[in-house]
């Protein structure tokens, strides 16, 4: 998680890179990048204070492993961790907007359908949370390379063929493997609902 304050316009806009399970936050001038498969993110906004947030969100659910218990690869963590960093600033969720981009079924891994979960997760979250969905690029077979400006709150995407960036693909399939397997060595008794 990071957290930076820049009241400077006059600097050069620092790019920050986030990977899977990281949020980040602002109310200064960054250029947020991340490449987005099956995985989502959630652009978080308050037009009146300039705060903005972001996530990168591996899956939907926590699992009932100790040690995942907290961890912000998941939506429920990663979301929870996002507006409670405006609600901490005094902001109320009912002004604060949404941009959700990435969810994508990857035409290589057909049976890993973590993606239209992400998707599915991230809008009744939004929705039972009365946060509005401003823009939205989400699903279909194309990753995303995601450039979240927060000095505009402007979203630009690049679409990528997953097999040029087959390392994106291999790493998600590797986190959720992972996950899978300190489940398994955790409990006698196994459910992952993908």
């Amino acid at each position: 998680m990071s957290t930076s304050t820049n009241t400077d316009a006059t600097l050069v806009k620092p790019i920050v890179y986030l990977n899977i399970g990281e949020t980040f936050f602002s109310n200064g001038f960054h250029e947020i990048r991340t490449i987005l498969g099956s995985c989502v993110s959630v652009c978080l906004f308050h037009e009146h204070t300039n705060f903005s947030a972001i996530n990168h969100i591996l899956l939907p659910k926590v699992s009932n492993v100790k040690e995942e218990q907290k961890s912000l690869r998941y939506g429920e963590n990663s979301m929870e961790n996002l507006i409670s960093f405006f609600v901490k600033r005094q902001i109320p969720r009912f002004e604060l907007k949404a941009k959700i981009f990435g969810g994508t079924q990857s035409p290589l891994f057909p049976n890993f359908t973590a993606g239209p979960k992400n998707i599915q997760f991230v809008t009744e979250y939004l929705n039972y949370e009365k946060i509005p969905i401003a823009s939205q690029d989400i699903g279909g077979e194309l990753y995303r390379k995601l450039s979240f400006h927060t000095d505009s709150f402007d979203v630009y995407i690049t679409k990528l063929n997953p097999q040029s960036i087959g390392d994106v693909s291999v790493q998600e399939k590797h986190f959720e493997t992972k996950v899978k397997e300190r489940m398994l060595k955790k409990t006698t008794i196994f459910t992952f609902n993908q």
